[in-house]
């Protein structure tokens, strides 16, 4: 009888694993040996594992290791972390010996902190990395793009399409009621902005994410602190030219989908909307604004050292044009870096300049806003060739007239002069001292002719307007410097002074009814209404100053590569604070432990690096003016008439003194853990953090008298930040030809305003409202609740509408009262109103992928924003039936079967859940071979689309909306879409 073909099966597989085991037994044996350093000593904790399996063992305190091998063909993989990974072939031998030699790349890998560096395997504070091969490519309008999605707990976000918008940065939350939320940003250790480096001048960009890192910085640390370095030669460095540069265009990622002529034209029709708002034309007015823009991107470097000298030039221009007329931005940054060793290397000098020019457009929502509200049947211009508009309609203007009759004159430059010397007197102390001055200049002209709406409705007759500011930062900064290595001691110290003076000019004039439009705004003087007074017209100046001084120090103490301590101490003072609370003192401590090291894992071969860390830091910020403290007068606009001859103004009060105002601060504590497994396949980081922030700066009520005014602003508010990070790094395949990593970042954050009063200062409620929905709803769109979290929605819940038993087939929202009840919108009032959401995610994730197969390479970045909502303003304001102007064609769409016959409202019918997954980023590059080449060391093309894709339920443009201040989720109508780019590339390096 034959056999069943299960039972066949069944006798083939015992037969092959009896065959497996049985050469296993026969072909296992025993491996000995000793790990030795450089030194010829014994190395315990090496591990040493059997190639392409995850069995095997770590060396004893002795250096020495036993392991089973399956046969002579078997290959053992020896490493340990700062030392180069040996591969031996076992062969016929019983007895392996392996000296490891140091890898002095992976010792001398850094992380910068403030003021320094530090060893990466001695960090014990909250600190990610992010280097060149990791930034997001492609066109980037700044260096603040090059980190979307690259680091847990750090959101940056583009919101706007306007190619001169600057990035949106939050670390670890919203930190204050008036200030800032905003981390420091330093370039080469001194304050600057992400857009005042060429991004392809960046070396590295570290940030440092807890209090215990930043506390260094004092009153400037509080939101954390982003550390840019750039580029510099180094010594035996052969003269090296790299260029950088793509052509670009762009795309509207998506347009708000209002009723072009044909659908006015299928409404009137329908009879919804009256057959005289047809014009008879066909304008779409957001393409006659719009265009397609050619944007391209040049960086030039050159960078050579010896011994004793090393310099680097790197220089950039960059074009955008923009996709709205008259939003272009052109930039020009060179920088250029010299240092020098003098006396035997004892005496090293260094000179950095950096000069940037910028010069762009005067594009503003309020044309973008017009460019959708204006009706689609209307002509561009009249018969008679003048612009087609109506006066007698208020907030109602050509948008292409807007751009066409006015001259936009906006330029920026800054100039950055920055000199060091250090002096080794001894081996491993470095005395330095740093001078630097920063200069940043903005100089805006603007001119409207005599046939813009200002004339036409306003009898303007041409207006000017000019405004000059300057900003110049004075630093200095002396350190001293000493590291040290005893046996298996490590000790570092830094003790410094910091010194900063700052002033702050600006001037302006304005002015209308000029003669002529040949002057522009270049003979100002000429307008006649600055001559009479004229209200509108005006001449204003500005002036701020205040300093800052700090005495700091830092102590770290290492032991054995297994335990790290990080201790610093900051005593600070300025000008900004009151006259009794002036000095500050910012104390941190963090410490490492880097169990992977310890006997007790010398058998968990899959363990390549696990350490424990724990950090406490206490950091400051300045959230006012410099003279907030002070009594302040001001001159009203009402007037009197003096001495029968004069019209004098009337000084008066604007703010109380208070002796007591100071910083606001960030306590906090920060545990931590680093791990890499399997031989470094898999490694991440896992972080929680516990902010409070005290003495949060709020404007509280006071008697009059005996105050002068009625408010004094005082530091008494607290919030909570509590979160958790997770990043983690993969390589799933690593083969010669074909490598694939990737690595994930969440992170989840919880907000909570725990308090506006104190013992001194207590507000009236415990709440204030924040945002505006602007005219003609004209309401507060966020309350700030004590027990609450920043961001929260506050507004009328709508249920449905109600038919309007005069008008079949309209209907009037319906709205949950203060009590549940249901009433009319019209009969609701403010304690009606309730929370309808919040506008921050409370947790984000980033999925970040680089392959590489032969010579092409590819990198994918995607990212989402999860558990938040957006007030869509676009919504609110035009899907509505009632409005005269243009609208979105849904407005016409059925709520409960009625059409709406409410006048704009704010109800949570427009709050929408914001969730989104992007598809941010696509690279493909190829990289030449050099060895064809005898004009270039490296050659590499890509092609590049960003904002590809998102996925998301949100109804407005984009759901990546500002998360800033105190109306986070607020998605204005004004707002300039954000546009997909396309990129084409080449990186060559000479």
């Amino acid at each position: 009888m034959k056999e069943t073909f299960t039972k066949q099966v069944f006798r083939l597989t015992l037969y092959i694993v009896l065959l497996t085991a049985a050469n296993n037994v026969f072909a296992q044996q025993t491996v000995r040996g000793t790990v030795l350093s450089e030194a010829d000593e014994g190395m315990p904790g090496v591990n040493v594992v059997l190639k392409g399996t995850t069995t095997g063992t770590t060396t004893d305190s002795n250096g020495r290791f036993s392991i089973s091998v399956p046969g002579p063909e078997a290959v053992l993989v020896v490493s340990f972390v700062g030392y180069n990974t040996e591969e031996i072939t076992v062969g016929s031998q019983s007895q392996v010996d392996v000296k490891l030699t140091p890898d002095i790349a992976s010792l001398q890998e850094v992380v910068v902190i403030g003021y320094g560096t530090q060893r990466k395997q001695d960090v014990t504070t909250a600190v990610a990395q992010v280097k060149p091969d990791e930034f997001v490519p492609g066109a980037v309008r700044n260096a603040g793009e090059l980190l979307r999605g690259k680091v847990a707990g750090l959101t940056l976000s583009t919101s706007s399409g306007d190619p001169d918008a600057g990035t949106e940065i939050l670390l670890r939350g919203i930190t204050s009621i008036y200030g800032s939320s905003s981390p420091l940003v330093l370039v080469d250790g001194y304050p600057g902005d992400m857009n005042s480096i060429s991004p392809n001048d960046i070396e590295s960009i570290d940030v440092l994410k807890d209090a215990s890192a930043s506390a260094i910085y004092g009153t400037r640390g509080k939101n954390g602190v982003i550390l840019i370095t750039t580029k510099k030669a180094k010594a035996g460095l052969q003269p090296t030219i790299e260029y950088s540069g793509y052509v670009a265009t762009e795309r509207f990622n998506r347009k708000a989908k209002f009723m072009n002529a044909s659908d006015v034209r299928a409404r009137i029709g329908e009879g919804l909307i009256d057959g005289a708002y047809d014009k008879g034309s066909s304008t779409d007015w957001l393409d006659e604004i719009s265009r397609a823009p050619i944007n391209h991107f040049h960086n030039i470097s050159l960078r050579s050292g010896t011994e004793r000298t090393q310099y680097a030039v790197n220089a950039s221009y960059q074009l955008a044009d923009g996709m709205f007329l008259a939003s272009d931005n052109e930039e020009f940054k060179l920088r250029m870096d010299v240092t020098q060793y003098l006396i035997a290397d004892k005496l090293k000098m260094n000179v950095n300049v950096l000069k940037g020019l910028q010069k762009y457009g005067g594009f503003n929502g309020w044309t973008y806003r017009q460019a959708l509200i204006r009706n689609p049947t209307s002509s561009v211009k009249e018969a008679d060739g003048n612009w087609s508009e109506e006066p007698a309609q208020f907030q109602y203007e050509n948008p292409l007239a807007l751009i066409k009759e006015q001259i936009y004159d906006n330029k920026s430059q800054w100039t950055w002069l920055t000199g060091s010397v250090s002096y080794f007197p001894v081996d491993n102390l470095e005395l330095k001292i740093v001078g630097s001055q920063h200069q940043w200049s903005n100089e805006t002209g603007t001119y409207q002719t005599k046939k813009h709406i200002s004339n036409v409705r306003d009898s303007k007759n041409g207006v000017a307007y000019i405004e000059n500011s300057a900003v110049v930062e004075n630093y200095l900064d002396l350190t001293a410097d000493y590291t040290k290595t005893i046996g298996l001691h490590r000790i570092t110290g830094l003790l410094g002074y910091s010194y900063i003076d700052y002033a702050n000019t600006a001037s302006s004039i304005s002015n209308f009814d000029f003669p002529t439009d040949n002057f522009s705004y270049h003979s100002i003087e000429q307008g006649r209404a600055l001559r009479q007074g004229l209200s509108g017209s005006g001449v204003d100046s500005y002036k701020a100053d205040w300093k800052l001084i700090g005495f700091f120090g830092r102590v770290g103490y290492g032991f054995n590569d297994k335990y790290n301590l990080l201790a610093s101490l900051r005593y600070e003072g300025s000008s900004r604070f009151g006259a009794d609370n002036k000095w500050g003192l910012f104390p941190s401590i963090s410490a490492g432990w880097t169990i992977s090291n310890e006997a007790f894992l010398s058998d968990v071969a899959v363990i390549n690096m696990l350490k424990l860390r724990v950090g406490y830091g206490r950091t400051g910020s300045i959230s006012t003016d410099p003279y907030a403290s002070l009594t302040r007068y001001a001159y009203s606009s009402s007037q009197f008439y003096f001495n029968g001859k004069d019209w004098v103004s009337i000084l008066q009060p604007v703010a109380n003194p208070n002796p007591d105002l100071g910083w606001e601060t960030n306590i906090e504590y920060n545990f931590g853990l680093d791990f890499s497994l399997l031989q470094n396949r898999v490694s991440g980081t896992i972080d929680y953090y516990d902010r409070t922030l005290e003495d949060l700066v709020f404007d509280y009520p006071v008697p009059v008298p005996p105050n002068l005014v009625g408010t004094t602003r005082a530091n008494a508010a607290t919030m909570t930040n509590r979160g958790v990070e997770i990043a983690l790094n993969i390589i799933p395949v690593q083969s010669g030809k074909f490598e694939w990593s990737t690595n994930f970042n969440y992170s989840l954050n919880k907000n909570k305003l725990t308090s506006l009063s104190n013992d001194k200062f207590k507000v009236e409620n415990d709440f204030f409202y924040a945002g505006y929905t602007g005219d003609p709803i004209q309401l507060s769109t966020h309350k700030i609740q004590e027990g609450k979290a920043i961001g929260s929605f506050f507004g009328y819940k709508s249920v449905g509408l109600e038919e309007d038993p005069d008008n079949a087939g309209e209907g009037k929202w319906l709205v949950e009262g203060a009590n549940g009840e249901i009433k009319s919108i019209e009969d609701v009032t403010e304690d009606d109103r309730q929370i309808l959401g919040n506008g921050l995610p409370q947790w984000y994730l980033a999925w970040n992928n680089y392959l590489r197969y032969g010579n092409f390479d590819m990198s994918i970045t995607m990212r989402g924003a999860f558990d938040y909502q957006i007030l869509n303003f676009q919504r609110m304001f035009y899907e509505n039936p009632t409005i005269v102007y243009n609208k979105l064609n849904s407005a016409y769409d059925k709520i409960d079967g009625l059409t709406l016959a409410s006048p704009q409202s704010y109800v949570s019918y427009y709050i929408e859940d914001g969730d989104f997954w992007k598809i941010d980023n696509v690279t493909l590059g190829y990289n030449f071979n050099p060895s064809n080449s005898k004009a270039f060391r490296k050659a590499r093309v890509y092609i590049s689309g960003s904002n590809l894709a998102t996925i998301t339920g949100y109804k407005g443009i984009d759901p990546e909306v500002t998360r800033l201040g105190l109306a986070p989720g607020n998605d204005d109508r004004d707002k300039y879409p954000t546009t997909r780019t396309f990129t084409l590339g080449v990186n060559l390096t000479f």
